[in-house]
């Protein structure tokens, strides 16, 4: 496992806590239907927001392997397949070091 690599899957893990947090929270009480989360690539300097429909963020954390990024955050090499594309964001599914790292770092299992 490179230096790289490593860094990323742990970047993208704590992009993914911070999600997990704000999912939490909620929208002050009131139903919604979606969410402003952050991006969840491996840029450690990525500060962007994703609209999701809160339906769309449950079925990505039903994986471990699956994150949301905006598009074209997308890295040859470290995300495998583009699951979902829509308007706003995209989800990936991680495999090899990353998905291993995902597994490890998933805050549901």
């Amino acid at each position: 496992m490179s230096l790289w690599e490593e860094r990323a899957g742990r970047n993208e893990a704590l992009f993914r806590e911070v999600n997990e947090r704000i999912a939490e929270l909620g929208t002050d009480g009131e139903p919604a239907s979606s969410a402003e989360f952050v991006c969840e690539c491996s840029r450690e300097d990525c500060t962007e927001q994703i609209q999701v429909p809160l339906a769309v963020y449950e079925a990505v954390r039903a994986d471990s392997r699956r994150f949301l990024l905006r598009p074209g955050h997308e890295i040859d090499g470290l995300e495998v397949v583009v699951v979902e594309r829509a308007h706003g964001y995209v989800v990936v599914e991680k495999d090899g070091v990353a998905g291993r790292i995902a597994d490890r770092t998933d805050p549901r299992a």
